[in-house]
């Protein structure tokens, strides 16, 4: 009985090696991060720099570059909208029993809504 068993050991061995030696190299991870058509978006901390009562069109114009659209309200006021969108798209594959791809997308839009050429309100969604 136990010249079976250890006949058997170097068998169970091998076998390990050879599972072990198979995945390597299987395991992979990938990610791309692409931007709208409107390229990056510009960081909070932009956008919280913009005062309400202060800041100017020209200067939005300066640091955001030319709005994804404008539009104007029924009392007149011009409405600038930046909207950016950031993909994610991943892949993670621990072949041949697990393969995951997956895309997020997050949207950001900041409005700034005009009179007389300065910030009379600002928000972001």
């Amino acid at each position: 009985m136990e010249h079976r068993m250890s006949a058997a050991v170097p068998g169970i061995v091998a076998l390990c090696l050879l599972a072990f030696v198979g995945m390597s190299g299987c395991i992979s991870n990938h990610s791309d991060v692409t931007y709208g058509p409107e390229g990056p978006a510009v960081s909070a901390g932009t956008f919280h720099q913009v005062k309400v009562g202060q800041t100017s069109k020209e200067w939005l114009l300066g640091v955001f570059g030319e709005p994804t659209r404008t539009a104007k309200t029924p009392d007149g006021a011009e409405v600038m909208t930046y909207a950016y969108t950031r993909k994610v798209n991943s892949n993670f594959s621990f072949s041949p029993f697990l393969d995951l791809d997956g895309t997020k997308e997050q949207r950001t839009a900041y409005y700034f809504e005009l009179r007389d050429g300065v910030v009379s309100k600002c928000w972001s969604e």
